[in-house]
């Protein structure tokens, strides 16, 4: 196969970068890595990153087996040099939609090679989507998805309305609202409930009538719900207050100001939440819209 028709190829099928660390692998970026991979009709190309020459092929048989556990089709890349350069630089190189990384750990035995400053950078920047995977899931059951309003468009919601139809999971959509003045918000007190809201003409409202809709024409019976405060704060929150599978969160697209918050407060999930976190840029739904056309 030629270059050019491999990279198109590519470009017809999602595909998934699951990045793993030195041994021992983590079984937690393997197990939600390859679930969600396949719960998005992804390929899977298991990569890693090596200290020397001398321990490649030894590292290409141990991937091998990896991969035959993984029912998704699965390609193995092996690279030399510092670990996060090389992720970035697989990122960015236009071949994948989504980006598995193990969360930091607070073991003294770190089990994953992305550490704190790293994880925040490549989930703050990286051009494609992310997932920090955390503990063993067996099932997607309930996944939370999380929006920050208008700005934050349709993708993040998308994606969990496409995991839900392949996994049969339970879906629930969180929108927080921050505290902030009611000329802004149509709300008279930061009190008042989803319906109070629904019946307002702010933008606010007419987004989350739209993803009602969304819900709706797909035929997901999912639960919205509203809260009020500062938004990693009410996540965290209602994460612990229920049973959660996956947490689900999107970037925003629009002023450098409203990305910059949610940006801020997706690295801040994915650090702090107690369960894998899926954080959706644009590239990731492009490319599954491609595949569905």
């Amino acid at each position: 196969m030629t270059e050019a028709l491999e990279l198109y190829t590519r470009l017809l099928i999602m595909q998934t970068l699951l990045s793993l660390s030195k041994k021992p692998y983590s079984t937690s970026t393997i197990n939600i890595g390859a679930m969600v991979a396949k719960a998005l009709d992804s390929q899977i190309t298991l990569f890693t990153v090596i200290e020397s020459e001398s321990s490649k092929t030894q590292t290409y048989d141990e991937l091998q087996l990896i991969g035959k556990d993984i029912s998704n089709s699965s390609d193995i890349l092996i690279r030399q040099g510092n670990p996060e350069n090389e992720i970035i630089s697989e990122t960015e190189s236009g071949k994948y939609n989504l980006l598995v990384i193990g969360a930091r750990t607070h073991s003294s035995v770190p089990t994953e090679f992305i550490f704190g400053d790293t994880t925040h950078r490549i989930v703050k920047d990286s051009p494609i989507s992310v997932l920090v995977s955390r503990g063993i899931t067996q099932n997607l059951n309930h996944i939370l998805v999380c929006t920050s309003g208008p700005n934050a468009g349709f993708d993040a919601l998308r994606t969990a309305i496409k995991m839900s139809k392949h996994t049969n999971s339970k879906l629930t959509l969180l929108h927080v609202s921050r505290a902030v003045p009611s000329m802004y918000t149509g709300l008279d007190q930061m009190g008042e409930s989803l319906s109070d809201l629904l019946q307002t003409d702010t933008p606010t409202a007419q987004y989350l009538r739209d993803c009602a809709a969304l819900l709706n024409n797909e035929k997901i019976d999912a639960e919205i719900e509203l809260r009020h405060g500062t938004p990693t704060q009410e996540i965290l929150r209602d994460i612990d207050r229920n049973t959660y599978d996956l947490l689900i969160i999107g970037a925003s697209k629009k002023s450098p100001f409203n990305r910059m918050l949610t940006d801020n407060v997706s690295a801040q999930l994915a650090a702090s939440a107690p369960l894998s976190v899926l954080v959706i840029h644009n590239s990731i739904q492009q490319t599954m819209t491609t595949n569905e056309q």
